[in-house]
């Protein structure tokens, strides 16, 4: 079986992050951040600062996804083109997604003007490409002589938020998390598709479909309640968390309310390294509305489909510094497979997601 090109970059990094090195730490200095002080990468707001304490963070997200499912079962592109188009002519779907990469750069900053408060903000600048396939004419399954290729890039939605210090538990404690959501990411993105009459670029360019857009265009809260804990020489966390969205963006649609759990457990490796496995599970609901402008027939534009419920399992490990130039520099990765999609509509299946991240608290 071939093994997909970020699995291979993955579990380089882990073989060489696991490797045996030399040094120790400086002890004449207050002791260093331990490797499981933190969450895997992929969490986020997981933890609390004390009073006066800063802390920036930089993370890389590479998100995959090829073919298409509808629930729970994958379709041959025949069986892509055989569902209705709900915009009219062509009665039926000409366009069908062959694969898609998302990669997310997300740049985050948090402060704790009280050992009760942490601030955080968050931006992120995201670039999508999708290649698509059309086929010949009104019907059949001729496809036009090659795909073709739609991208959008810019700067996706910010968050700021804060972390309020909950309660202590007998190996462990509790927080919750309020943020907000702003609507900066474009949802008017635009591109030249092949168009299935003539298998040629269209006139002018149109809406790009939904997944292709930049942002959700709406304001979104997002509460969380998070544990961190020790067990059995393990450090484990939980997270429930929500994206619930407060109103209809400017092209008259909102995407549907998400809903996650999350838990995870780590183990040191060493003094400088530890290993992460995670499970998370998440509902999305569907799209509420339509955007006019988005007519394409291809799954993609269809509002109705949209939504799902998801479960990922994932393996990730964190390094920290423990001297010189080094001290407390957390560089952590993680790599998530998909273990459950059951999907509303036509949507492109999940493939794996791989998050590099560093964060330095000072």
């Amino acid at each position: 079986m071939t093994r997909h090109p970020m699995a291979q970059k993955a579990l380089l990094i882990l073989a060489l992050a696991a490797a045996p090195q030399t040094g120790h730490a400086d002890s004449t200095h207050t002791n260093p951040a331990t490797p499981e002080g933190h969450a895997p990468i992929t969490v986020m707001g997981d933890h609390m600062h004390k009073a006066g304490e800063f802390m920036v963070s930089a993370r890389h997200m590479s998100m995959r996804m090829k073919g298409n499912i509808k629930g729970t079962n994958e379709l041959s592109d025949a069986q892509v083109l055989a569902e209705p188009n709900q915009h009219g002519a062509p009665m039926t779907l000409r366009v069908v997604p062959q694969k898609m990469d998302m990669e997310m750069t997300m740049l985050g900053a948090m402060y704790a003007p009280s050992d009760a408060v942490t601030l955080l903000a968050m931006v992120m600048q995201i670039d999508n490409e999708m290649v698509l396939q059309s086929y010949q004419g009104m019907m059949g399954e001729t496809p036009c002589a090659s795909p073709f290729l739609s991208k959008s890039t810019g700067t996706g939605d910010t968050i700021i938020g804060a972390l309020f210090r909950g309660g202590e538990t007998a190996n462990g404690q509790w927080h919750s998390g309020l943020a907000l959501s702003l609507p900066t990411g474009a949802v008017d993105k635009t591109g030249r598709p092949m168009v299935p009459m003539g298998c040629a670029p269209a006139a002018m360019d149109k809406r790009l479909p939904y997944p292709m857009q930049l942002g959700s265009g709406s304001y979104e809260l997002k509460p969380s309640l998070t544990y961190n804990g020790d067990w059995r020489g393990w450090r484990v966390g939980g997270q429930a968390n929500a994206t619930l969205r407060l109103d209809d963006n400017d092209e008259n649609y909102r995407l549907g309310d998400k809903f996650e759990l999350q838990g995870w457990a780590m183990k040191n490796l060493t003094p400088y390294a530890s290993a992460s496995v995670r499970l998370d599970a998440s509902h999305q609901g569907k799209l509420d509305g339509q955007d006019i402008h988005i007519t394409l027939p291809v799954p993609t534009a269809q509002s109705r489909s949209s939504g799902g419920t998801y479960a990922n399992l994932a393996i990730g490990i964190n390094l920290v510094g423990q001297s010189g130039v080094l001290r407390d520099h957390r560089l952590a990765l993680e790599l998530v497979w998909p273990v459950h999609q059951d999907v509303r509509g036509v949507q492109m299946q999940r493939q794996e997601t791989l998050t590099l991240g560093w964060q330095r608290a000072f």
